[in-house]
């Protein structure tokens, strides 16, 4: 009988989703793959790729869901988690957890896992970006912002509720409560080479979706009309975490440049907004298998999830990016640094700069730096994970 192991994405984060999916791909011939989540919004995805899902209640609102991401972004500090949602999740999880008693848990960032798999006695593995880790914070600090969030104590009530309901003694700092008994770091390894790793930290490598291996026949012949006429090509995505502002902001600029633009955006714009583009050379969409798109590609406009900069990094060509939260701010500086983006700051915005950005793009210093990084650019990890979870859990 094949051992278990339980994936526990937010399912309502596209990249955490999606990270969580490739991962169970590489494992589903050593152990049966099982996947939980409050939010039933990219939980379609799971499903389509043959895994089983349980939505678990209480299941998250829409207005939850983004009071959620804008904590993440800071832009406020109201959040769902009040002690009796906390609690109800919690019993939801070790009810989950009692049913399918895996061998290990692999999470994104589902907050209230690191609770549950803590008094369950379950290992858990956290798949995450080095950015906003401790031992980020520790090595590569560079703001008194990073200095305060290594020694803040501060831990959610509702948490601490709960934490002693089930004689749960909570870390000491705040930025250990969101750790796992091992953390799998998918930052790509060069950017962070010279940094020191805990014990229980490893370097994985890149993970990011793959939403399919063909393109649309119609998207495919209009790429190639394009490419014909040597006409540039701009991929503009916003993932997750993107709003609608930024994205009309980005699109009325691009609408006045001469580029096809390919724009998966379409949860971020009404039915209005969407024809009123259709006549120009803006083609919104919905999500797309954006590794397929590299060789078309001119440039692309992203936020900084760290999914979407490796398959930008991955594709060989530069991009500008728009971080939404510390942990995407972090991600663009390695690649500005590096030499491969340009990153912008999305509030306030500013048409000039981004117009700015857009003609520096394109010089050759950034389609150089761009073709030098995908050579060596691994995206690996989600054999890496897999390999790992193998070797410690499933022997």
């Amino acid at each position: 009988m094949k051992k278990v192991i339980v994936f526990a994405p937010a399912t309502f984060n596209l990249a955490e989703t999606t990270r969580m999916i490739e991962v169970a791909k590489q494992l589903k011939k050593s152990c049966d793959c099982h996947f939980f989540g409050f939010s039933p919004t990219y939980a379609p995805l799971i499903s389509q790729n043959g895994f089983d899902f349980s939505l678990l209640s209480p299941i998250l609102t829409k207005k939850q869901e983004q009071q959620i991401m804008d904590l993440d972004q800071m832009k406020s500090v109201k959040n769902p988690f009040t002690k009796e949602l906390v609690a109800s999740r919690i019993n939801s999880e070790l009810s989950y957890l009692a049913d399918k008693r895996p061998a290990a848990i692999i999470t994104g960032t589902n907050v209230t896992i690191f609770l549950s798999a803590r008094i369950a006695k379950i290992p858990l593995v956290y798949v995450k970006p080095y950015a906003m880790s401790r031992p980020q914070l520790e090595n590569d600090r560079q703001s008194l912002l990073d200095i305060f969030l290594l020694k803040v104590k501060w831990q959610p009530k509702a948490f601490r509720a709960v934490a002693r309901e089930h004689q749960l003694s909570l870390p000491k700092y705040s930025i250990d409560l969101l750790d796992g008994d091992e953390n799998l770091i998918t930052t790509f390894h060069e950017f962070t080479s010279w940094q020191k790793y805990p014990q229980n930290y490893h370097n994985i490598g890149p993970i990011f979706a793959q939403l399919g291996d063909s393109l649309p026949d119609n998207l495919r012949n209009t790429l190639l009309a394009a490419q014909q006429e040597n006409r540039p090509i701009v991929y503009f995505a916003l993932g997750s975490s993107g709003n609608s502002d930024l994205a009309l902001n980005i699109l009325n600029v691009l609408r006045e440049l001469n580029f096809l633009v390919v724009a998966p955006i379409k949860q971020y714009l009404s039915e209005k907004a969407i024809a009123e583009f259709q006549e120009s050379s803006i083609m919104i969409t919905d999500l797309l298998p954006a590794p397929l798109l590299g060789s078309y590609l001119s440039f692309s406009i992203i936020h900084g999830g760290e999914g979407t900069v490796q398959t930008a990094c991955l594709s060989g060509k530069p991009f500008i990016g728009f971080g939404l939260q510390q942990e995407q701010v972090m991600n663009l500086k390695y690649c500005e640094h590096y030499g491969n983006a340009i990153r912008l700051k999305p509030k306030p915005f500013s048409e000039t700069k981004l117009r700015q950005a857009i003609e520096s793009i394109q010089s050759d210093d950034y389609q150089h730096k761009a073709q030098q990084l995908a050579e060596t650019f691994h995206a690996d990890g989600a054999v890496n994970t897999a390999r790992f979870i193998s070797q410690k859990y499933l022997g």
